[in-house]
């Protein structure tokens, strides 16, 4: 009799153990899909998207964001170019280090941040060109992407974002330059205990075209992590954009 209930409490111990421990839980796709973009979200990128000066196609309208305190009147020059980034020979970008997309599963107002800019350096001076010297811009382009996290059938996490760029400007009627190129968040889901950040940075700047006649390029490397109290998941995707409007993502 004393065996037996040894065993039989054995076996109960062994059953509540195994009903508090929680299964672990482990990331089984992430994927990355385009989905088509709404006329609110083409609105949208047309105002945060563009702000070159200049020629017959040239965008001047500014958003009316926390960007700026007065929509008719450029703020300075420090809040709309950013710093020096990268460069690369006769090829500077502009921009910030880093741009905080998602904060713990909270979408970051993106717009405070100047965009990533590829312009061409002054042969004269040396100096990086001023982007609103950029002439004869493309009217903005907007793609929207969604992110999906999931594991095993359970959808841990949904980013979508829009990617929002300027391209085809020309300086002193030559090259294809990138006016502006930016990730903007629209919406983020997790599911409980899942801790979700998202970042995008430059990582690249190159010249597709010809001394004479450069095509800039830039690489954004977006970056994902996901936290749980049993998995911890980190994931690198790159965009690829041209001044010739070609977008690319890896």
């Amino acid at each position: 009799m004393k065996k037996l209930m040894i065993a039989s409490t054995l076996l109960i111990a062994t059953t509540l153990t195994q009903a508090q421990t929680p299964a672990v839980e482990k990331i089984t796709s992430f994927t990355v899909t385009e989905l088509p973009v709404t006329a609110a979200e083409k609105s949208f990128g047309q105002q945060v998207g563009g702000m070159g000066s200049g020629g017959a196609t040239g965008i001047t309208n500014f958003p009316t964001s926390s960007l700026y305190s007065d929509p008719t009147t450029p703020p300075s020059t420090n809040e709309r170019i950013g710093q020096v980034i990268s460069t690369a020979k006769d090829v500077v970008a502009l921009g910030e280090a880093i741009y905080t997309l998602v904060q713990k599963g909270k979408p970051s107002n993106t717009t405070e941040y100047a965009p990533v800019r590829i312009v061409p350096r002054d042969q004269a001076t040396k100096e990086h060109v001023d982007p609103f010297d950029l002439e004869n811009c493309a009217m903005p382009t907007t793609k929207k992407y969604v992110a999906s996290i999931k594991s095993g059938s359970k959808e841990v996490v949904r980013f979508e974002y829009m990617v929002i760029y300027t391209v085809g400007c020309s300086y002193n009627g030559t090259g294809k330059w990138i006016e502006s190129a930016m990730v903007q968040p629209v919406s983020v889901k997790t599911g409980f205990g899942w801790d979700f950040t998202a970042t995008m940075k430059l990582s690249g700047i190159m010249n597709h075209g010809s001394k004479t006649d450069p095509v800039a390029g830039a690489l954004l490397t977006m970056k994902y992590q996901m936290n749980s109290w049993s998995t911890s998941f980190e994931r690198n995707d790159t965009i690829h954009i041209t001044g010739r409007g070609e977008l690319k993502t890896y």
